[in-house]
């Protein structure tokens, strides 16, 4: 069973949704790239911009061949895995929480845990995102598989 298959009919008791699975290795990159995250994927950040000398990181049109070539074997690399692109390697998900009420996101959490996963808690914003947030602030969970 698929973790999305796993998870789905769970989800549906509350009013939550998937809103990221499954992703390519051009949609993480333009999530890299997004200056929402700039505090975020510092090291693979800073290994490009040695790597192609530069001092601040280019916006994706003005990325040329050979520096997509470069993110596209870097992001595969870490595909799956916890501390790298668990979403390009289909093992992680995220799921919108926003409208449950703080009992619910705990029983969601908690049935997701009891599944065999981790649930890491978020507040997305359009300006940008908070990691490691409460429970109550959070608007998404990132759920990932376990090693």
């Amino acid at each position: 069973m698929s973790m999305d298959s796993d998870l789905e009919m769970l989800i549906t008791r509350y009013d939550a949704r998937i809103t990221s699975r499954g992703r390519t290795w051009q949609k993480q990159l333009q999530i890299i790239l997004n200056p929402k995250y700039k505090n975020n994927y510092l090291g693979i950040k800073k290994r490009f911009k040695r790597r192609f000398e530069l001092k601040q990181l280019p916006i994706r049109k003005e990325l040329n061949e050979k520096q997509k070539l470069w993110w596209k074997k870097e992001i595969l690399k870490q595909a799956g895995k916890p501390r790298g692109f668990a979403h390009v390697g289909g093992k992680a998900i995220d799921i919108a929480v926003g409208k449950l009420t703080i009992e619910q996101k705990k029983a969601l959490r908690k049935a997701i845990i009891e599944k065999g996963y981790h649930v890491f808690l978020e507040k997305i914003t359009k300006k940008k995102a908070v990691y490691g947030v409460k429970i109550s602030e959070a608007n998404v969970f990132h759920v990932y598989v376990k090693d």
